[in-house]
């Protein structure tokens, strides 16, 4: 896929995914919550906790002689992106397109910390502003035009 994403940087944005809709800054706020809260579940049957075992294994990579600590994680999902549609500050209306979620993750002394960011493609690409189009709405050319 050759799509083109793009951060969503305006908080206020709205996001509508299937009949819910979301400010772009609630669904991070939702996203960070529910991924942290995941984090921190135990494994039913299992003696460990939830964090301890994504500790380990981020954190104590070993191969061999090398050991690698590993205190940063970072996803990208669903990585082909999930149906959505966007209303931007100023749009006339809703854009369709698809969502991907960042999540980066980082881990100090068996704790999670989870920041979530939005990127957004369209599913047709705004039209380019053309420099002529300041040109023809100009009073000069349209009188140029009407005297052809």
């Amino acid at each position: 896929m050759n799509a083109k994403f793009q951060d969503l940087e305006c908080d206020t944005d709205i996001l509508m995914i299937e009949k819910d809709t979301f400010t772009v800054e609630r669904f991070k706020e939702l996203m960070s919550q529910k991924l942290a809260e995941n984090l921190q579940q135990r494994i039913p049957n299992t003696t460990n906790s939830g964090p301890l075992m994504v500790y380990k294994l981020l954190y104590n990579c070993s191969v061999a002689e090398l050991n690698l600590k590993v205190q940063r994680g970072y996803w990208i999902f669903p990585p082909e992106g999930m149906n959505c549609q966007i209303l931007k500050i100023g749009s006339p209306g809703w854009q369709k397109g698809k969502l991907r979620i960042k999540a980066s993750l980082d881990y100090e002394a068996y704790r999670a910390s989870v920041k979530i960011d939005c990127e957004f493609c369209p599913d047709e690409p705004a039209e380019p502003e053309s420099i002529l189009d300041d040109i023809r709405q100009s009073e000069e050319y349209k009188k140029l035009a009407n005297n052809n």
